[in-house]
């Protein structure tokens, strides 16, 4: 009784086991232990008699040419290559202005304001023009009075006056018939001394001054049958043409007295407000041709001689590409960048999606002579030093045997998913192209293709 409540004692999970419980477990633990036996055994038969079947199959031949499969490429010399390079600039407009009135005055409309799109010839503000008015008035009275005397003279005499002449004329040569009977009388009254020589003086300077009134009438005469002098004429028209000149001027001055714009585009600052005082240099908007932008940027000066007025080139923003034209190349360099800046006329689709100000770039070929091979990236292996190398293969000692060896190489670009290189490599060298992480020298290979 004592000996079968000991049996009992062990706990399994804190519960009591009887005896047939213990007994039970026991021999489910032996049989688990012979089954793994079973296993175990089964399984190393099997790999036993497969290493026998592989062994039987392969020929001693097979196990020389036995290697890692690879991808190898075979080498091809470049002397040179071409290379993209990008280069920054910004979008300007092709003309911005600062406008300003050419003459001072107050200012007294403005007709536009910041932000306004604006064609090309449309007024923008005006000037007082009272003074002006004035003196055009007074200018056009001055000009119709020399105009009707310009008309006087071109015309000529009227025939009243003409008559009146000839009458005078007439009327003095009577006169003076008279006065030179009576001078002659007195001449042969002074021979018989029947008169004074007072007299006759006074009768003979009487006939000279009739004379003189005489030939004065009959020139007046003959100028008034003759017309007016072309001298004359040619004065008065200069008088005419002056004040046209002088009118002309004054329409100058009025039209400056508007604003107008001298493109189309948008107005971007707007500087002064009705009842201004305005002078010549002060400038009242600055305006912007947003419909015609240009890219403004610089490039090394070996770049531009490589460049062609009138050349298609593609501008970049934000991932977008526009066309562009080369409009010109800068002669100067610039003190900073050491550039020379190129203007390309863009678009006018661009106008719709850029601003002047923003950030662009373009990209450019250029030609770099420089003598290598090229290799994928995925050839390029750690070499010691922190220098790059790659896998070549070559003949091993036994024939038919292929083993790599480790060149060293230098990397001269990068492009892509390419490098070019030189080195300790030779014209048609087969490069490992792949998987040179788990290689190393003298390692036997199998070349499962090349390109």
């Amino acid at each position: 009784m004592n000996s079968s409540k000991s049996l009992s004692e062990p706990l399994f999970f804190e519960q009591k086991m009887t005896i047939r419980q213990i007994v039970t477990d026991w021999v489910k633990r032996y049989y688990l232990v012979l089954i793994a036996f079973c296993i175990i055994g089964c399984s190393g038969l099997l790999w036993a008699f497969s290493e026998i079947a592989y062994s039987t199959e392969i020929t001693p031949a097979d196990k020389a040419k036995q290697g890692i499969p690879v991808n190898v490429i075979k080498l091809k010399p470049v002397k040179s290559f071409s290379r993209k390079r990008t280069y920054t600039g910004k979008v300007t407009a092709a003309r911005t202005s600062e406008l300003a009135f050419e003459r001072s005055g107050k200012l007294i409309k403005i007709v536009v304001d910041e932000g306004d799109h604006v064609q090309a010839g449309m007024p923008l503000a005006n000037l007082n023009t009272r003074h002006l008015d004035v003196m055009r008035l007074k200018l056009q009275a001055e000009r119709a009075a020399a105009q009707a005397k310009l008309e006087e003279f071109q015309a000529g005499p009227r025939r009243q006056t003409i008559e009146v002449a000839e009458a005078e004329v007439r009327q003095l040569k009577a006169k003076h018939k008279n006065l030179d009977a009576d001078h002659t009388r007195n001449q042969k009254l002074l021979k018989r001394n029947a008169i004074s020589k007072s007299v006759f003086e006074a009768s003979e300077s009487d006939l000279q001054q009739q004379k003189a009134q005489l030939d004065a009438a009959v020139s007046r005469l003959s100028e008034l049958k003759e017309g007016t002098r072309k001298e004359q004429i040619a004065a008065q028209k200069a008088v005419v043409a002056n004040l046209d000149a002088s009118l002309e001027d004054n329409q100058v001055d009025l039209d400056d007295t508007v604003l107008t714009a001298p493109f189309s585009g948008r107005i971007s600052k707007r500087y002064a407000d009705e009842g201004t005082v305005i002078s010549p240099d002060m400038p009242l908007f600055k305006i912007v041709e947003d419909q015609k932008l240009e890219a403004r940027i610089g490039v090394p000066v070996k770049m531009a001689k490589s460049l062609k007025h009138g050349m298609q080139k593609q501008v970049q923003l934000n991932g977008k590409l526009y066309e562009s034209t080369l409009k010109a190349i800068l002669p100067e360099l610039d003190p900073v960048t050491r550039t020379q800046e190129v203007v390309l006329s863009l678009k006018s689709e661009a106008a719709k999606h850029l601003v002047p100000g923003q950030v662009i770039r373009i990209e450019i070929e250029e030609s770099i002579e420089m003598q290598g091979f090229w290799l994928p990236l995925s050839a390029l292996a750690r070499g010691e030093r922190g220098l790059w190398s790659a896998y070549a293969v070559i003949d091993g000692e036994v024939a038919g045997e292929s083993v790599l060896e480790k060149r060293k190489i230098e990397i001269l670009h990068t492009e892509g998913d390419r490098v070019l290189v030189r080195g300790t490599l030779e014209t048609g060298d087969q490069i490992v192209v792949n998987g040179t992480h788990k290689l190393a020298s003298n390692q036997r290979v199998v070349i499962k293709s090349v390109r």
